[in-house]
């Protein structure tokens, strides 16, 4: 997409420009690929924002990535396997720059066994304990928030898996066979591309910082990839079959990962995959509402066979606890009831499928 990308990129409005990508997180993740498009025609304000952006950037990456370290060779000295997901050093590792990914807080992969006692050892650097909703078998939805008490530290997340179609994936393939104090370890590269992608579809195919992510990662280690690459992957895992389908196809439709490539055809998926790949919005301009409503489709659609059940719990009648965080979220003064929120919910999964479905090249 190079070319379509520098013919974009030379009638930009340099301002608007700078304007939206710090609105929504993309300044030093596309600013620079901007800069290398426009081979030195770029805005000199720009340019400078970009690079000023940049140094703050890699100051604050810096600092989370010590912490980040810390916290995994603090958890190594227990015996608690730990892996970062995401966050400076992912950065570093893909886009060979801390600052080129703007992070707030750190987010930790541990094994579920040992979910509490990571707690613990996290909680002895001031942090208060969690509040998150606990499911029956004592385990959150996905992670742990923990906020430091006094307010020096940023937040740390500690989750246990990645996506809610899975229970083993994230231990068996995203975390260290033994503690690993210097944090160094890396998944297999068709289990990190499986990760990011699932990623992706957990947060709706929403705006870009996760598709170019899943972009720099491809021009990074695509050719490293043999043919069909994720098909192992989810034969061991076969819940993951439809998300990360679902996921190839958003990302070839906006960035042009070659989904074709990763994965074979399945037409028994194909048309639950088109139509969560059609809800992708790149730029989004809806209400938060809405955006909230088409992640939980996506979640629909490519839930796996028989996670009907959890998808209504998770969706449309969530626990009380989690409807509070979500009108906190919103900056509602009072949560709804989950019934009105389950039919509002509805009500707009349906305008949507209706649009989706109006659309000649719904199915195609």
């Amino acid at each position: 997409m190079r070319e379509q990308a520098s013919r974009l990129v030379a009638d930009a409005d340099w301002s608007r420009l700078t304007e939206t990508l710090g609105s929504r997180r993309l300044l030093t993740t596309l600013g620079p690929r901007i800069l290398e498009l426009t081979e030195g025609e770029a805005n000199d304000d720009f340019r400078a924002t970009i690079e000023e952006a940049l140094e703050s950037g890699r100051k604050q990456g810096a600092f989370l990535q010590l912490l980040c370290l810390g916290v995994i060779a603090k958890l190594a000295e227990e015996g608690i396997r730990a892996s970062a997901l995401k966050g400076p050093t992912f950065a570093e590792a893909i886009y060979g720059d801390t600052g080129r990914r703007l992070s707030n807080d750190i987010d930790l992969l541990v094994p579920p066994d040992q979910l509490q006692a990571a707690v613990e050892v996290v909680r002895r650097l001031g942090y208060a304990a969690p509040t998150d909703h606990v499911l029956d078998d004592g385990l959150p939805l996905l992670h742990l928030l923990l906020v430091h008490g006094e307010g020096q530290l940023p937040p740390i997340e500690l989750h246990w898996r990645v996506h809610w179609y899975e229970r083993s994936f994230a231990c068996e393939r995203l975390l260290p066979p033994a503690p690993d104090p210097s944090g160094e370890w890396r998944p297999a590269l068709a289990d990190e591309l499986a990760a990011l992608l699932l990623f992706y579809a957990r947060d709706g195919f929403v705006d870009l910082r996760l598709a170019s992510d899943l972009s720099a990662w491809w021009d990074l280690h695509g050719a490293e990839l043999p043919p069909r690459a994720l098909e192992q992957t989810l034969h061991v895992h076969p819940a993951l079959a439809r998300v990360v389908g679902g996921a190839a196809r958003a990302a070839e439709k906006v960035v042009g990962l070659p989904a074709g490539e990763l994965l074979a055809r399945s037409d028994e998926l194909e048309v639950r995959q088109r139509l969560a790949a059609r809800l992708a919005n790149p730029n989004p301009r809806s209400s938060r509402s809405q955006l909230y409503a088409d992640t939980g489709l996506i979640d629909g659609l490519l839930a796996p066979p028989g996670g009907l059940a959890a998808f209504v719990r998770r969706q449309l009648l969530p626990p009380r606890e989690v409807l509070d965080q979500q009108a906190r979220h919103g900056a509602r003064r009072q949560a709804r009831s989950r019934l009105g929120r389950g039919i509002g919910v509805l009500g707009r999964y349906g305008l949507r499928m209706i649009r989706l479905m109006r659309a000649p090249e719904a199915l195609r």
